[in-house]
């Protein structure tokens, strides 16, 4: 069994003393592989799921079988997808995939995607994210983490639910309905509703249980994780986009030797646009395949001008509570929205 208690892993877990590494040189010899975890929040067999195992296994291919990591998904680690950026820094995992929304309580700048009409669409969401990485690079440092990869979950995110479908949020009105994020909570209360904050993981047992009647999360990982079967409606007001971050534990990703890093960021980089056409197919046929068996109601736009005013002045409410480093993130990414 793993010991998950060691505050900081001795470099490269697995190479033990049979390994040698010359990491200078870029040069090694392995007795075995290293072999290390990478945390995930999706069940198996999802199509998501199916991209991180991909990517895996393409750096297992490129370093000639000598990083060996394995995806672990929903359920398999001891660590909540809450506590991604604190157990990888420090090294209790070596990699963790951290949702924009889970991490918002341990690192704030990486959750102002999530922030209620700011980053709407993945156009938004793609000219904002160049604005802001350096400061969320900045921020994951500092925690012990490097990000190797972002890119947009399932955006963008809406409300699904059972019963009578939203019209307009203040629908909300009475609702228990799921958040993944402080933010999305917040929505959910403005319009009357009573937020409930759960796990990817924990949807299926709250709706069944009836401790929750809608959720936010993206189309994709409706249909990716089989929530067709208890969901009537969803209501399509774009609210915010939904981005996740792939992390790795910094001392293990510097201590590489250059080749191994070098290989690494080749995998992430060129999956990289395989990604994003993935996503979007995903997400695009998820939405046609909703229409088809849910009730799904598109806001008016009247309505979503609304919404955009009405949040305007929250983003900078949300920002000072964060300090100056997120307020000069929230700034950064206004002004390169135009917003």
């Amino acid at each position: 069994m793993k010991d998950y208690g060691l505050s900081r892993r001795s470099l490269l877990r697995g190479m033990g003393a049979a390994g040698v590494i010359t990491a200078a040189a870029g040069t090694r010899a392995f007795a075995a592989p290293m072999k290390w975890d990478f945390t995930i929040y999706y069940g198996p067999g999802h199509s998501l799921t199916d991209l991180y195992i991909a990517l895996t296994d393409d750096i297992r291919e490129r370093t000639n079988g000598e990083l060996d990591i394995t995806v672990r998904t929903a359920g398999e680690m001891p660590f909540r997808a809450t506590e991604a950026v604190p157990v990888l820094g420090q090294g209790q995992v070596e990699m963790a995939l951290a949702y924009q929304g889970f991490i918002a309580g341990t690192t704030k700048v990486a959750a102002i995607p999530g922030l209620p009409f700011l980053m709407r669409n993945a156009g938004e969401a793609e000219t904002a994210m160049e604005a802001l990485i350096p400061h969320i690079n900045k921020k994951l440092n500092s925690q012990g983490c490097h990000m190797l990869l972002w890119s947009g979950q399932n955006w963008p995110q809406n409300a699904y639910g059972r019963g009578e479908p939203l019209t307009r949020l203040e629908d909300f009105k009475g609702m228990n309905a799921r958040g993944s994020s402080p933010e999305q909570g917040d929505i959910i209360r403005k319009y009357g509703g009573a937020a409930v904050t759960l796990t990817t993981a924990e949807v299926p047992e709250a709706m069944h249980r009836g401790v929750v009647d809608a959720v936010f999360t993206g189309a994709a990982n409706i249909t990716g994780s089989g929530w067709t079967e208890f969901l009537d409606w969803g209501y399509f007001c774009d609210p915010h986009t939904g981005i996740e971050y792939i992390l790795i534990n910094q001392d293990l990703y510097t201590g590489l030797p250059d080749d191994m890093r070098a290989a690494v960021d080749a995998a992430v980089s060129e999956n990289q646009a395989e990604f994003a056409a993935a996503r979007k197919k995903a997400n695009d046929d998820a939405e046609a395949e909703m229409r088809e068996v849910m009730t799904i109601v598109d806001a008016d736009p009247e309505d979503v001008k609304r919404y955009e005013s009405e949040w305007a002045g929250y983003w900078d409410d949300w920002a000072s509570d964060g300090g100056p480093e997120v307020e000069a993130a929230v700034a950064d990414v206004r002004e390169a929205l135009g917003k």
